[in-house]
């Protein structure tokens, strides 16, 4: 009867220790989901998973309302009595095997089986959380979730997580082909681009993405080095002057002019017929190409291409239109940190206006008005910034 009580005794503590294992697992479930969805604008995922939230926090209650008295004691309670019926029919020393047996034989209770089911539950609860985890992991590093496709239709396009810190990533607008709008791409640069971080300020995040600080290796050695001197990413009005001075023209003299041979000018005319002046020439549905604007900022990005085709010639194109992306955003920090949020997620593209930006908007928005990406992040208002550096 002693051995019987104190089972009895470690049966119910063993019961409140679930319960509140149970209580710990869910508020860490509650946790992850909160930070989710901080991240996913899946609003038919983020539904179902505050619903299954609502669900788990009401059988918490209902149990923990339910468990003062435990059925686990009202199993022992049972097979006591009926040991104390046969104890005269049987030896002693067989007590203890008759009770296991006819523990055997007796059915689940209600609250055994309820018990039963909520672990069942939160093993889903969980199985549904780690699906959501393995969505943002597949965005982060580029690859699609096996059911990717298939929730797509009821998502609309997932946070955008860009650049890894090694290769150098930057984000900025590409013409599209019909030679009047852009879109938003990846860019390759030359100089490296640290990994975007999340301290959960969003504008302070993309400006430490988009603006960039400190001086490229190109500029402190290197063939050409000597042109560069007192460019630098953290004095973005000198250094317009010396990109600028490298074009040749009466407008920043010709001194320090770069001579390019007859095919490096051919790669020359290519590439500043398609990078464009995004924020101080044409409009929504009509982008200017580098080529065709006058203002500082052209002959600044001219006179870059220029070096970097006669003195790094074995870059790629792309690579040399993402260094000279990068410093679009040290020249346009406003514009261009408004695109990283847009692409992001983090802002709808409604909210550009600079030349070609109608692309944008249609590489975002999708058809259906009511299916448009919706991911708003609490950013601080951009007025404070520049919207330009450097005459034009």
């Amino acid at each position: 009867m002693k051995m019987t009580h104190e089972r009895s005794k470690d049966d119910i503590f063993l019961e409140k220790v679930i319960l509140f294992l149970v209580i710990v697992v869910g508020a860490v479930l509650v946790f992850n989901q909160y930070q989710y969805a901080k991240l996913s604008s899946n609003i038919f995922l983020n539904s179902i998973s505050f619903l299954l939230i609502l669900v788990l926090i009401g059988l918490v209650v209902w149990l923990f309302l339910k468990s003062q008295k435990s059925p686990i004691s009202e199993n022992l309670e049972n097979l006591k009595n009926f040991q104390s019926k046969e104890k005269h029919e049987h030896k002693e020393h067989h007590a203890e095997h008759i009770v296991h047996e006819k523990v055997k034989k007796i059915p689940l209770t209600f609250h055994e089986k309820l018990s039963w089911g909520f672990v069942a539950f939160i093993a889903v609860l969980i199985l549904f959380n780690q699906f959501q985890i393995s969505q943002v992991s597949a965005v982060a590093f580029g690859t699609s979730s096996p059911v990717g496709n298939f929730m797509k239709s009821a998502s609309s396009a997932p946070l955008k997580l860009v650049g890894s810190g090694k290769g150098g990533v930057v984000i900025g607008p590409q013409i599209n082909p019909d030679g009047r709008t852009t879109k938003l791409v990846e860019w390759s640069t030359i100089s490296e681009t640290p990994a975007p971080k999340n301290t959960g300020n969003p504008t302070q995040d993309a400006i430490a993405t988009v603006v960039p600080i400190g001086t490229p290796f190109y500029v402190l050695e290197g063939p050409g080095a000597e042109k560069l001197k007192g460019a630098s990413f953290d004095d973005p009005l000198t250094s317009q002057k010396v990109w600028a001075s490298l074009l040749g023209s009466r407008r920043f003299g010709t001194a320090n002019a770069i001579q390019l041979t007859p095919e490096e000018e051919q790669r020359w005319q290519r590439l500043t017929s398609v990078f464009t002046c995004d924020f101080c020439c044409g409009g929504p549905n009509s982008v200017t190409t580098i080529n065709r604007c006058g203002c500082a900022h052209s002959y600044a990005w001219q006179g870059m291409a220029k070096f970097f085709i006669k003195y790094y010639p074995d870059y790629t194109d792309e690579q040399i239109l993402g260094e000279m992306t990068k410093w679009k955003g040290l020249w346009y920090p406003q514009g261009m940190i408004q695109d990283y949020l847009v692409y992001t997620g983090q802002q709808p593209a409604t909210i550009l206006t600079h030349g070609g930006s109608v692309g944008i908007r249609q590489q975002f928005l999708q058809q259906a008005p009511n299916t448009q990406q919706q991911t708003h992040a609490s950013a601080t208002p951009l007025s404070d910034l520049p919207s330009m550096v450097g005459g034009c």
